[in-house]
């Protein structure tokens, strides 16, 4: 579930508020993001997991919504908190043997076998969720959702992946070289 540039625009400036301390803007962040979190864990861990996950990953988000940027999109920061959650989920339930290790080259493995390993894949999925922030709304869209398979048909969806692929690149350049 991909918000609306209305929906989008106010989680924008609720989330600033959030920010800011107005406590008032809890429930409307909580009402546009929910959904979006549960889907987005849905799609990536078992039903069990992923309500909990969504949930954990809102209670991250407001722990530390002081930390956010009104300058920064609201929603690729909500996605990128939400992601680190399910991911954290997964390599859990890996560590305890309850799913296989995933197969050599079959994804992008953010798993660490030592601190200092943890620690650089923080730093990329940090970096990533900032570069991520630095891009239009319909950039971010087009690249969650090739990310999440949910490719449209047609030359138009190729063509704005293609544009947002070479946004994200240069973005990256930009802020990481």
């Amino acid at each position: 579930m991909i918000l609306e540039e209305a929906a989008r625009a106010e989680l924008q400036g609720d989330l600033a508020r959030l920010a800011d301390g107005d406590r008032a803007a809890f429930d409307p962040v909580f009402a546009r993001l929910w959904p979006v979190l549960r889907d987005l864990a849905l799609r990536h861990l078992p039903a069990a997991d992923a309500e909990d996950a969504a949930q954990r990953a809102l209670l991250r988000l407001f722990e530390r919504a002081s930390e956010f940027d009104p300058g920064r999109d609201a929603l690729a920061w909500a996605l990128g908190v939400a992601a680190w959650e399910i991911r954290t989920v997964r390599r859990r339930a890996w560590r305890r043997r309850e799913t296989p290790e995933p197969a050599e080259g079959g994804e992008l493995r953010l798993e660490a076998a030592s601190p200092e390993e943890a620690a650089i894949a923080a730093d990329l999925a940090a970096a990533l969720g900032d570069t991520l922030a630095t891009l239009r709304p319909g950039d971010v869209e087009a690249l969650l959702r090739y990310a999440h398979d949910e490719r449209e048909a047609g030359a138009g969806f190729r063509k704005r992946l293609q544009r947002a692929r070479e946004r994200m690149r240069e973005a990256w350049r930009q802020r990481h070289g």
